[in-house]
C-alpha cells in the first residue's frame, strides 16, 4: 500500500512538472501538427504537406488555441517575492578552546563582522565512536 501511494506521489509529481513547464501545450501542438500532416497530404504530396504545415500560414483550430494559451502564459507574472533576501556571507571566526590553541572556523554571518567565541573542549575523549 505504502509502495502504491509513493509510486502515485512520484506520478503527481511529474505531472505537475509537465504542466508547470508547458508540457500540455507541447503534446497539443504535436497532436495538431499530426493532423495537420495527414490531411494536407491526402490532397497534396507529402513534401508540399510538410512545407504547408510547418509554415505558419495554413493554422488549424488547434495550433490556434495552443497559440492563445502561449499568449496568455507570457502575460501572466511571475511570483514575486514580497521579502527582502538576505544572504549569510561566510567569515573568519576565531574558536580558542581550553587548551588555548586558536582555531579559525569558517562560519556564516550576516555582518562580516569576526567575533571570537569561546569554545568548550571536552576534557576526556568519548567512548564510543
Amino acid at each position: 500500500m505504502i509502495k502504491r501511494m509513493r509510486l502515485l506521489g512520484h506520478w503527481l509529481l511529474i505531472g505537475s512538472l509537465f504542466v508547470s513547464l508547458g508540457g500540455h501545450l507541447t503534446l497539443l501542438q504535436t497532436f495538431a501538427w499530426g493532423n495537420m500532416l495527414v490531411g494536407f497530404s491526402r490532397t497534396t504530396s507529402l513534401q508540399e504537406a510538410a512545407s504547408k504545415t510547418f509554415d505558419g500560414d495554413h493554422p488549424c483550430p488547434l495550433c490556434k488555441v495552443v497559440t492563445e494559451n502561449k499568449k496568455q502564459d507570457d502575460k501572466k507574472p511571475l511570483v514575486k517575492a514580497e521579502s527582502k533576501m538576505e544572504i549569510a556571507l561566510p567569515t573568519h571566526v576565531s574558536l580558542k578552546d581550553l587548551v588555548g590553541v586558536a582555531v579559525t572556523v569558517v562560519v556564516p554571518a550576516y555582518f562580516g563582522i569576526p567575533t571570537e567565541v569561546s569554545h568548550g573542549v571536552l576534557l576526556q575523549p568519548p567512548r564510543l565512536v
